[in-house]
């Protein structure tokens, strides 16, 4: 009779994600990069800037049962950086647009305290640096792409309602694996010089830290 009172007490919901998710890295070995681009090409009239903050998207799923949610994500966020000037040597404007995206699969544990939280997840993220096309502007070519595991503390505040909740997840993501960036700085540096060639491996950590704002569908309890 016990057990079956306690069976009785469990709640358990599937609620569906989407929402906000931005946030700030520190990229030195990236941005050294850019920054060693910038003094060496100084006659640009706006100079390339460094990747700093990154914003996007999220979605996913969350089985909750009492105070212990389970969580499986996506989630893409992306950053742009450009430059305008006159070419070495010459007066012919040249620009130029570079396009950093990070884009994770997670699954994650959560507790709940009142409408207080914490959680920790595991996520599989992939670095990809694109560029413009000469002559196609709508479309990107791929410069480099690299993998790696990281993983993610955060604290959260819910707000529950009757058809839709939202929820605020400020974090802290630490790199569990380093991301090769080489060929940024080849493609970026080769244009200008055709005997540019880039140390390798130049290795990122790409730790970070910002918040999630998402909407969970259906009651929440």
């Amino acid at each position: 009779m016990l057990s079956l009172a306690c069976i009785g007490n469990l709640s358990a919901q599937w609620n569906i994600k989407v929402g906000y998710a931005g946030g700030f890295m520190k990229a030195p070995v990236l941005n050294a990069v850019v920054d060693n681009f910038n003094n060496k090409y100084n006659t640009f009239e706006d100079k390339l800037d460094p990747f700093r903050s990154i914003h996007g998207l999220e979605i996913g799923l969350r089985y909750r049962l009492n105070s212990v949610g389970f969580e499986a994500s996506w989630n893409s966020m992306s950053s742009r950086s450009d430059f305008i000037g006159k070419l070495p040597g010459s007066n012919a404007n040249f620009q130029d647009r570079w396009f950093l995206s990070m884009t994770e699969y997670s699954f994650g544990l959560e507790n709940y305290i009142g409408n207080f939280g914490y959680g920790a997840s595991l996520g599989y993220r992939t670095f990809r640096m694109k560029t413009d096309i000469t002559g196609a502007p709508r479309k990107k070519r791929l410069v480099a792409e690299d993998p790696g595991f990281a993983s993610k503390f955060y604290i959260l505040y819910q707000v529950p309602g009757n058809k839709v909740g939202i929820a605020f997840k400020p974090y802290v993501q630490f790199p569990l694996q380093e991301i090769d960036i080489s060929s940024f700085d080849q493609d970026l540096n080769v244009q200008f010089n055709d005997n540019y060639n880039a140390a390798k491996p130049q290795l990122e950590k790409f730790f970070m830290y910002g918040i999630s704002i998402v909407l969970y569908n259906g009651k929440q309890y």
